[in-house]
């Protein structure tokens, strides 16, 4: 059996485990994708076994039906920054502007949606897709603002676009991406073989001198943002219960929790277990 992985991005983990030989024997199948709602489609339709995503993406999923659970966070952190075009300085000169988001009630969006209300910004919200595509609206024109992650949040400032925010000093328990998969994979030994070679990719990782682990994402395309995913990587795998609470409360405040879902719940942590005892030995 192949496990098909979609991503807008593939996190460090996945990267370290690719360059160093852990994913050998190990059926993955990786695609980029474009959107989030595409990754829910995919997931729906039985294209996609799993998807690296923010972790907010799960309050709605569930919602519209999938059967999914968060078994993995690859990222510390996503690091995040509203971007904008022109002579925009400051949240209050985005007021009326067009921001493009990837879904208008999850995921990242929510993010966006809770700093500005904080600063009592209003702002039309436009669905461009991933991030790859939200830098592409800045690029044309077709969007005046958006948030960014590496390594398209360097692209920005290089082709001149201000970085007005950096959403990790004002929410820094702001979890990271992680890996979402079909209930009825989690006791594959496919999954529990692709959470091992993870787990080993993230050891790697800590053990491995910064600059050698910065020049490993330069050759994987991360370019000047390489130094930025890699302070921003998993040093475990584990998921932070904390930044889970954090996107709980997000949703509360913006009037946004479906009710009768309970991220918490969502979460399925004996595979993650059952692969770290074997990567380690322990």
């Amino acid at each position: 059996m192949s496990l098909r992985q979609s991503h807008f991005v593939p996190p460090v983990s996945h990267l370290l485990a690719a360059e160093l030989g852990f994913l050998r024997g190990v059926q993955v199948v990786p695609t980029r994708t474009t959107s989030s709602a595409e990754q829910l489609r995919a997931l729906l339709a039985g294209e996609q076994d799993m998807a690296i995503t923010a972790i907010d993406n799960l309050f709605e999923w569930t919602r519209a039906g999938a059967d999914l659970r968060l078994v993995a966070q690859v990222e510390a952190r996503t690091p995040l920054g509203i971007h904008a075009r022109g002579e925009a300085k400051t949240l209050a000169d985005l007021a009326g502007c067009r921001f493009a988001v990837d879904a208008p009630d999850n995921g990242f969006a929510l993010i966006a949606k809770r700093l500005l209300r904080d600063a009592g910004i209003e702002v039309d919200f436009v669905v461009v897709g991933g991030v790859r595509e939200r830098l592409d609206a800045l690029l044309d024109g077709s969007a005046d603002a958006t948030l960014l992650g590496p390594p398209f949040d360097k692209l920005a400032e290089k082709a001149g676009f201000t970085r007005m925010v950096d959403v990790n000093v004002l929410l820094p328990d702001l979890p990271g991406q992680g890996l979402v998969v079909r209930a009825e994979v989690l006791e594959t030994q496919d999954l529990e073989h692709y959470l091992g070679a993870l787990v080993r990719g993230v050891m790697a990782g800590n053990s491995m001198a910064d600059a050698q682990g910065i020049e490993l994402l330069e050759r994987c395309g991360y370019q000047a943002a390489a130094a930025t995913a890699w302070d921003s990587r998993a040093r475990t795998l584990d998921v932070d219960h904390g930044g889970l609470d954090l996107l709980t409360q997000i949703r509360k405040s913006l009037g946004m929790l479906p009710p009768g879902i309970d991220i918490e719940g969502l979460c399925a942590a004996v595979p993650l277990e059952r692969a770290t005892l074997s990567a380690t030995g322990r």
